[in-house]
């Protein structure tokens, strides 16, 4: 018979058939009747599925509970709606909507039920696929992708998270900020694969250290962060101790193993803050400490070091704005030399003239100098004064042998200090040979020892001299007198200033003093107080002296003045 002549009853029957899974049941839950939809998707033939219960397409994928709650609902007569997961005959899995409704006789007694499913499992699968993709999308956001520890992000909502719970009576916890020492070099050294296996390794090692009872994320490139809690603070620094002896343990690198320190700052919840932020700060400034103190160790906050923070907060900002106002000043020392045929040098060294304070020395904002943009800010102040002095000098009639000025690292961190310097003697028309650059030991040391050997190259090369100052006082100075473009050797003062009574500093002196003759450098002997140093240098046939036996430094203004004065009186050394 044809659709289109079925009776209104019928026809909704053969609609529901053809877009609904339909079962009935009895009250004991066996199968009475199963329409085609249902076969189809099941797998099972109608025969297979009539009389049996609907257990031959339990998936195992709902629990116990799940089956009890639905029973309860549909045998007192309630309508129940859900979501069931079923296993067809050839083991594979589908989803349906499902709706039973129980049959209530006129007696008020449920005597079957009707289901009626529909096949979700395409959105199903949809569904799956987006969460797996959420999933993924969250681990991008919160899961390091070297390391497979936490991020920073989701350190910080974890930390958030027990900030969020927390009250006067909760325990105390420890957040731990552990760097990894001279890391950039790591990459320099051996690049960044290498690098990035080191990273691995380190977080291997703690995850393994610790266990649960405590949170681990890396927080930066060579950076680690730790939530610790559940402990006093004697355990909380046993256990950080032995964090770095996990780190200090000898790391496999193919050819050769390696130790790669580290240094941990620790701070404790709520004593050194309450916010995350604040414990995060706490944390930070205890392990810039535990560098600051030698690295390789431990250190915990205390209200001290974030004064100290401030006052490098506060030293930082003063010295921007003394640069905007001028206040810095050069002031000039003599060198003289020995031989009165010679014209003195000078030194240029640095002077605030703080509107409170008065004029104070290098030594009173020391720390300003570990600021890299601040020492390098200060370092083309002082280039752009001390060629207007030498201006001023030249004007004056004033014949100087050089110029010297103190360089740091900050002033080869970017060429700008190097083009500007011959920018300036360009414009003035002072030769580069009118100057001396002074420079340490110590800054050929450090990660960026090839720029400044650089750097140092050109500047020689266009007629600077250069001059290896505080020498004796470091680490490896005949190798650099042998390998670096090094003109002038500055014994320290240290070992002047007992050289009349010090067999030892007097043996040293003199050593130093002819191996710099053998090597071709000249010397400058440093911190001369007295008549009796300056004439046993002289025997030793040092080449220069400076010291407060002469002058100390002095303005620009009046130096022309104190070179008179010392010419005069140089007479009574021994020559």
């Amino acid at each position: 018979m044809s659709k289109r002549y079925l009776s209104n009853e019928d026809f909704i029957r053969y609609a529901l058939d053809c877009a609904a899974i339909v079962a009935t049941t009895n009250s004991a839950g066996e199968i009475t009747f199963v329409n085609k939809k249902f076969c189809e998707i099941s797998g099972y033939s109608k025969e297979e599925l009539v009389g049996s219960n609907h257990r031959i397409v339990n998936s195992g994928a709902h629990g116990e509970d799940f089956f009890r709650q639905m029973y309860s609902q549909i045998s007192n007569g309630l309508n129940w709606h859900g979501e069931i997961c079923n296993r067809r005959k050839d083991g594979s899995l589908y989803w349906v909507d499902t709706t039973i409704v129980p049959h209530v006789s006129k007696a008020g007694k449920v005597d079957g039920y009707t289901a009626i499913r529909f096949d979700i499992t395409d959105r199903k699968t949809v569904e799956k696929e987006l969460r797996s993709a959420n999933q993924l999308l969250d681990d991008v956001a919160n899961i390091d992708a070297l390391t497979g520890t936490p991020n920073r992000r989701k350190f910080g909502e974890s930390i958030e998270k027990i900030l969020a719970s927390a009250n006067q009576a909760s325990p105390p916890f420890y957040l731990g900020l552990m760097d990894v020492d001279s890391f950039k070099d790591i990459n320099d050294a051996f690049g960044h694969d290498i690098g990035d296996a080191v990273m691995q390794e380190m977080a291997s090692r703690l995850l393994a250290s610790v266990g649960d009872e405590c949170l681990i994320a890396r927080v930066g490139g060579d950076e680690f962060g730790f939530i610790l809690s559940g402990v006093d603070d004697e355990n909380a620094l046993k256990f950080f101790d032995g964090i770095l002896d996990t780190i200090r343990e000898p790391i496999d690198l193919g050819k050769s193993s390696r130790n790669f320190p580290a240094s941990l700052g620790v701070a404790k919840y709520p004593d050194h803050g309450s916010t995350y932020l604040s414990l995060f700060k706490a944390a930070d400034i205890a392990l810039y400490h535990a560098k600051k103190l030698g690295k390789d160790r431990v250190e915990y906050f205390d209200e001290e070091l974030r004064y100290a923070v401030d006052r490098k907060f506060r030293l930082l900002s003063g010295i921007q704005m003394a640069i905007e106002n001028e206040e810095f000043k050069l002031f000039y020392q003599p060198v003289v030399p020995v031989r009165s045929t010679l014209p003195f040098s000078v030194e240029a060294l640095l002077r605030w003239q703080h509107p409170v304070h008065g004029v104070l020395s290098p030594d009173s904002f020391r720390d300003g100098f570990d600021d890299k943009p601040t020492a390098a800010a200060l370092g083309l102040y002082i280039l752009e004064q001390v060629f207007r002095d030498a201006e001023t000098l030249r004007a004056a009639g004033v014949e100087l042998g050089k110029i010297a000025i103190n360089l740091s690292n900050a002033d080869f961190r970017t060429d700008q200090f190097i083009e500007r310097f011959f920018e300036l003697s360009r414009q003035t028309g002072i030769a580069a040979n009118q100057f001396c650059v002074e420079v340490t030991e110590g800054m050929f040391l450090g990660r960026d020892h090839q720029r400044v050997h650089q750097s140092l190259q050109q500047l020689h090369d266009a007629g600077v001299m250069v001059a290896l100052d505080d020498f004796g006082t470091g680490y490896a100075s005949l190798t650099h007198l042998r390998q670096l473009p090094i003109d002038r050797i500055k014994i320290d003062k240290s070992f002047v200033e007992r050289i009349t009574s010090n067999c030892d500093d007097k043996f040293i002196v003199k050593g130093i003093i002819d191996v710099s003759h053998k090597l071709g450098k000249t010397v400058v002997a440093e911190g001369v107080e007295n008549l009796d140093q300056a004439n046993l240098l002289i025997k030793m046939d040092c080449d220069f002296l400076q010291g407060w036996y002469f002058s100390k430094a002095k303005p620009v203004d009046i130096l022309p003045s104190i070179l008179e004065e010392i010419r005069t009186e140089r007479a009574v050394l021994v020559t």
